[in-house]
């Protein structure tokens, strides 16, 4: 099964990424600082408490660290979790889907991301929060309200535990959704609490705070030069995530906080989508093509998720909003990939369903602008209403389209078999 190598903190870290909008800055944190700073935890940890309804029984550890310290604890946690050969699968799926360039380091892109971001860090591998001494002086409360909030939830829930129970990468987002998106609620529920407004009143307020923090993380010059794919993945815990956790608390008060760890959502769709949790929606189980090819094995599978077809959308067709629509129809999708055993040529199996034929057709339509884009080389033998096929520098690819259902071949070292006499070499 495909691990979510974008999300390895996930499993290990809970990360302050996005914070509301900057004030000022102020020099970096000094220990005198960091210790008056360290005083106001058992009055933030009351605050959150009545918030929650629950608060933390254990004592939490806290520590200052510098941007080496930062960096040097990342890529500790990366070496622990990840091994060469998970990134090596990660990146040749988000290169087959074309999610990313053919010379793309994760490994080092998330570091890179994640350190530059990070303003504090609860580790729930530790039980340590740490604050970053570079951390804006107007940003510093919220930052430890987040990581908290964190705390909190890892002595409630145990947030190593719940993280590794999902089966595959688009349930490993929607925890990920679950842990920070309570986290940035609070944080936010907490810092209108103080202008003695609250998000119960106005529920306008999430969906501006998840706008701002979009626009701060756009501020940061590695962030904005990553792909959208790393952009949307890394952000969509925190926004999407905090609109999620504002829909639950509407329906079900205090409850709502304990309902998402209790019973956690399965997919991207269940946070893009909170109506298809609260009905127990489940995704469907898309055909696939038949592939009969020697020499190949399979070497990873899972799901592709709504959030993952968003950004597919987005990123080719352009615009954000299009992508939102088309999104919303998605009923599930998965894939496999083969490798030979040189692994210096993979072949994509891919399928998705939706909500009704028209959706279908028009994701096939876009998906043929896909397959032109991403793969180099590529040229059209065969374009049809519910047929395409076509030949790349990577090998052939068979893209079908039947009913509410696409179902593709990427990457085949010989043309279809069944294609008309006239479209051969």
């Amino acid at each position: 099964m495909r691990a979510r190598l974008t999300f390895f903190l996930a499993l290990v870290l809970a990360t302050t990424l996005v914070s509301p909008p900057r004030l000022c800055g102020e020099d970096e944190i000094d220990t005198a600082r960091g210790e008056a700073l360290f005083g106001r935890i058992d009055a933030m940890l009351a605050d959150l408490s009545a918030i929650f309804g629950f608060g933390a029984d254990q004592p939490i550890s806290r520590q200052l660290l510098t941007r080496d310290e930062i960096g040097a604890l990342v890529e500790t946690r990366l070496e622990e979790e990840i091994d060469d050969e998970e990134f090596r699968v990660e990146e040749l799926y988000l290169r087959l889907f074309g999610f990313v360039p053919a010379e793309f380091d994760l490994a080092e892109q998330v570091a890179d991301v994640l350190t530059e971001q990070a303003t504090a860090l609860y580790d729930y591998k530790t039980k340590s929060l740490y604050l970053a001494t570079w951390t804006p002086g107007d940003m510093q409360e919220f930052a430890l309200v987040h990581e908290l909030a964190h705390a909190i939830a890892d002595q409630r829930f145990d947030l190593a535990r719940f993280v590794k129970k999902s089966h595959d990468a688009d349930g490993d987002l929607a925890r990920s959704a679950v842990i920070e998106g309570q986290a940035s609620w609070a944080m936010t529920e907490w810092l209108f609490q103080q202008t003695g407004r609250s998000l119960l009143d106005d529920r306008s307020l999430a969906a501006a705070t998840a706008g701002a923090s979009r626009y701060e993380a756009s501020s940061y010059p590695v962030y904005s030069a990553a792909p959208l794919y790393i952009r949307e993945t890394m952000l969509f815990p925190y926004t999407d995530g905090l609109l999620f956790q504002q829909e639950i608390v509407e329906q079900y008060g205090r409850r709502g906080f304990r309902m998402i760890f209790e019973t956690p959502p399965l997919t991207t769709r269940h946070i893009l989508t909170p109506k298809s949790y609260l009905s127990d929606e489940l995704p469907t189980k898309p055909r696939l093509l038949s592939l009969r090819q020697k020499g190949y094995d399979r070497t990873t599978r899972g799901m592709v998720g709504q959030l993952e077809h968003r950004i597919l959308v987005e990123q080719y067709e352009g615009t954000r909003e299009t992508a939102d629509a088309l999104s919303r129809n998605w009923q599930g999708g998965r894939f496999e990939i083969y490798e030979n055993k040189q692994r210096d040529r993979a072949i994509l199996r891919y399928g998705s369903d939706w909500a009704n034929p028209i959706a279908a057709s028009r994701v096939f339509e876009l998906y043929r602008d896909v397959c032109l884009k991403k793969l180099p080389g590529a040229e059209l033998v065969l374009d049809g209403k519910e047929r395409f096929v076509g030949r790349s520098d990577w090998g052939w690819f068979d893209v079908q389209l039947t009913g509410e259902s696409i179902a593709s071949l990427e990457g085949l070292p010989e043309k279809p078999r069944d294609l008309p006499v006239e479209t051969a070499e």
